[in-house]
């Protein structure tokens, strides 16, 4: 017969080698917060990322056991980054900041391995009995509401996660499993108090006062997950920020200092700062073979010289005018043509 505290102090011993330096133990039932995301869905705060409301989804949100059959514990787990290397203000002309999770190797891709070898790990000492599926960032599950269960932190006023003494620049994943492992103590203490300063900093107010995010008004959202344009109202407030944003963090007093930690994602394969208008030289080919191990990757060639194309426009950096020229009489792609036609402008209006 199985030990479970036995079984559960491998687990997280394990887990602490393979990187994931804090680890918690949640039930999976009930499920935490279901109703303040169900509100937020039909609010329409998800933007148009619609796979965050389709029913199955929802329904399996709702229910772990949708995911897998007698799902008992949620196993979470997180892993650290390295914090921005340069400060908010700190971009030359022509370039555009990239975020601090955004400049290593893809996550999901080390991440994803790590996890794989911990399920064989469980699988191992636990035997034919258990069952296991894995989270990183991609699946229909409250990941942030079950590290709270787990006892791991707190989600802040930015929706963000924070361990105490260690901040929020942080990976989450999660195991869900079949045993009745042990949990650990939930997490309630509300670290943020009366701090409004990421409220205060965010440049387009997209933070609202339930410490939910409106997903539209995202500066991460409107650079990665969007698609099409960058409404005209809001292009302004991108600033410099060419792939992701990190005010709200960057500005959270928990992480003002946090403590050395073993870090496995391994060395930036771009700057922080990234110069922009190299971009626009790259076909598709040359653009995959350049970002494909990263997570710029994911917005494609046409979303990343959108976002360059706006930022270069709000610096109004004239030697990109022949740059942006050329691209929006020889692209295709309409958010890319609307974002030149927009940075054209603004140029040409300093002149």
């Amino acid at each position: 017969m199985l030990n479970f505290k036995e079984l559960t102090i491998a687990i997280k011993t394990e887990a602490i080698r393979l990187g994931f330096n804090h680890i918690g133990i949640a039930p999976a039932q009930p499920v935490p917060h279901y109703d303040a995301y169900l509100n937020w869905v039909q609010a329409g705060r998800h933007a148009d990322m619609d796979y965050l409301a389709r029913q199955d989804t929802l329904e399996k949100r709702r229910d772990p056991d949708l995911i897998l059959e007698d799902c008992q514990r949620v196993i979470c787990l997180a892993m650290p980054y390295a914090r921005p290397k340069s400060a908010l203000d700190d971009c030359p002309p022509g370039n555009g900041k990239i975020s601090a999770y955004a400049i290593t190797r893809d996550y999901h891709q080390i991440i994803w391995g790590r996890l794989n070898r911990l399920e064989d790990f469980i699988q191992v000492h636990a035997g034919e009995e258990v069952r296991t599926k894995s989270y990183v960032d991609t699946g229909p599950i409250l990941e942030r509401s079950f590290a709270s269960s787990a006892g791991l932190g707190i989600a802040g006023k930015n929706s963000c996660l924070i361990i105490k003494g260690f901040g929020s620049y942080f990976f989450l994943a999660e195991i869900l499993i079949n045993l009745p492992l042990p949990v650990d103590q939930e997490f309630t203490r509300d670290l943020c108090g009366t701090c409004q300063r990421c409220i205060e900093a965010c440049p387009t107010g997209c933070i609202r006062d339930d410490r939910t995010i409106d997903a539209g008004n995202c500066i991460s959202y409107l650079t990665i997950e969007n698609k099409g344009d960058i409404p005209d109202k809001l292009k302004p407030l991108v600033g410099n920020w060419a792939f992701g944003c990190d005010v709200c963090q960057t500005v959270c007093p928990h992480n003002a200092w946090t403590p050395e930690q073993n870090l496995v994602m391994g060395k930036p394969l771009i700057p922080d700062c990234l110069d922009l208008i190299p971009l626009f030289s790259l076909d598709e080919g040359e653009f995959k073979s350049r970002f494909q191990e990263t997570p710029l990757y994911r917005t494609k060639r046409h979303g990343m010289l959108r976002n360059a194309a706006v930022v270069l426009g709000n610096q109004k950096y004239q030697p990109a005018l022949p740059t942006l020229k050329s691209a929006l009489e020889n692209e295709e792609h309409p958010a890319l043509k609307d974002a030149c036609r927009w940075a054209i402008q603004q140029i040409k209006g300093t002149q």
